[in-house]
């Protein structure tokens, strides 16, 4: 017996637990695709910070859905990211939204800056994205303690990158009284660092983040290793987290980074059609070089992880798109 579920057990499972919505098959009595039908409508997908992968992947992700999907217009609305877009689109603010999984994890437990549980529903996992703990090449710090008395960023109020940057500040053994936060978003940040204003900012990304890696161009600048950090994290906030390095080609480093790296899900409005949802997930996943020619090198969504959007449930049309893929 697998200690772990498979693929095929949660997809059995899922049926059960799936949103409810109109229900549609994949094709009509005339062969056609399934999103043929739809009904004219209006989305908003929350995405994050300019410079930042969810923004970047956000923006080609709502272009390709309305190039496949007639009648369907997409909007994207940038935001400081996860915390942000867990409001959204649990209020109906947006439609759809990245975020980080532990950010939404919290929310569906309740716990961290939620008071309650939050009804979120998943069309996928994502990308991984990758803690960075971004200094000066010059800098004398050389480790996450060395952060005492420093000025740091830790983020935009809004933030999944907040919330996990405090995480990893505490994990370290530093308290708010030993070191000096900030809270500025993804740019103000690798301004501020460039001019000397800043020791040292947190930015939580896919690879390559846009504004991390122009500031590697004007500024030389190194990541300080955080991977030590993982199996607190994980014994203190879950298992959404892993050890992983980011290559030093990304960002022309002198060597690789160990880090920590978090997965990102997809979030979507429970009472969205079934249909739509269906659509979307489809297109998510058959459009990838359309999007790849619109975010180049952004890292796109696998089918056979997708699925494994623990604690959160899939959405009954995102289900129902990877139980017809499991055959």
């Amino acid at each position: 017996m697998p200690t772990h579920p498979t693929r095929r057990m949660l997809l059995a499972a899922g049926a059960a637990v799936g949103a409810t919505g109109g229900a549609g098959p994949l094709l009509g009595a005339c062969g056609r695709r399934s999103w043929d039908d739809l009904e004219p409508a209006e989305l908003t997908l929350a995405t994050g910070n300019p410079g930042g992968v969810f923004h970047r992947y956000g923006e080609a992700l709502a272009k390709a859905w309305q190039e496949r999907l007639p009648g369907i217009t997409v909007h994207t609305r940038g935001t400081n990211a996860s915390v942000d877009n867990v409001r959204e689109v649990a209020s109906g603010v947006s439609d759809v939204g990245f975020s980080l999984a532990d950010t939404a994890a919290d929310a569906r437990r309740g716990r961290g800056v939620w008071n309650e549980p939050v009804d979120l529903w998943a069309l996928a996992r994502a990308y991984d994205s990758f803690v960075h703990l971004v200094v000066r090449a010059d800098s004398d710090v050389r480790a996450v303690t060395d952060l005492a008395g420093r000025r740091v960023s830790l983020g935009a109020s809004g933030s999944g990158t907040r919330g996990i940057a405090w995480r990893c500040m505490r994990a370290a053994g530093l308290t708010s009284d030993e070191f000096r936060p900030v809270a500025e978003t993804l740019q103000r940040s690798a301004d501020a660092l460039a001019a000397d204003r800043l020791d040292a900012f947190f930015f939580v990304s896919g690879l390559p983040n846009t504004a991390v890696l122009h500031l590697s161009q004007a500024q030389d600048i190194r990541l300080v290793p955080l991977g030590h950090l993982v199996p607190r994290l994980v014994r203190q906030h879950g298992s959404e987290f892993s050890r992983s390095s980011i290559p030093a080609s990304t960002y022309d480093l002198d060597r690789a980074v160990d880090t920590v790296s978090v997965q990102n899900y997809l979030l979507v409005r429970r009472d969205l059609d079934e249909r739509l949802v269906h659509a979307l997930t489809r297109v998510l996943f058959e459009a990838q070089p359309r999007v790849d020619e619109l975010a180049h090198g952004v890292r796109q969504p696998n089918i056979g992880t997708a699925i494994y959007t623990s604690p959160l449930p899939l959405h009954s049309g995102a289900l129902r798109y990877y139980r017809e893929q499991r055959d």
